[in-house]
């Protein structure tokens, strides 16, 4: 597969949207604590790197008139450019259901943080200016209409 464009985002975000446009797909991750990483560096840089990329998280998130679209894909390996093998998991989360939630939507000058409350759990990741001429802007709406649904 060729490296991750917002069509192939629009494709994997397709079968949980339900029939709804969807207006915004952004490419974000959640890597792991840097304390749980500081002993696989501290052996050395080598296993610490293989660790944060293993450990790390890759997510494939839009955002339609009602739901925020969340796909947790598992990246291939086998390129140098960022491409998906598979979809592991993919759920629609109501913007309704978000009101009155302790959500974040922030917007740095690398990365746009974005976080909210779900059934499973709590969804956190953040979005990389860099990874396309797309994903800050795309990221950026879909922190704010996080942040407008909580109200």
């Amino acid at each position: 597969m060729a490296k991750l464009t917002e069509e192939m985002m629009h494709e994997i975000l397709a079968p949980i949207a339900a029939g709804q446009d969807i207006s915004q797909a952004a490419y974000g991750i959640k890597q792991p604590n840097i304390l749980y990483m500081l002993p696989f560096f501290a052996l050395a840089i080598v296993p610490g790197v293989l660790m944060t990329q293993k450990l790390t998280k890759h997510y494939i998130v839009g955002l339609t008139s009602s739901h925020i679209l969340v796909a947790e894909v598992a990246p291939k390996w086998s390129t140098l450019a960022v491409a998906v093998d598979s979809v592991k998991s993919a759920q629609a989360i109501a913007l309704a259901g978000l009101r009155g939630k302790a959500v974040r939507g922030e917007s740095g000058a690398i990365f746009t943080n974005i976080a909210f409350p779900h059934d499973s759990g709590q969804f956190t990741a953040k979005f990389h200016r860099a990874f396309s001429r797309t994903n800050r802007p795309a990221a950026v709406a879909i922190g704010k209409a996080v942040v407008a649904a909580a109200g």
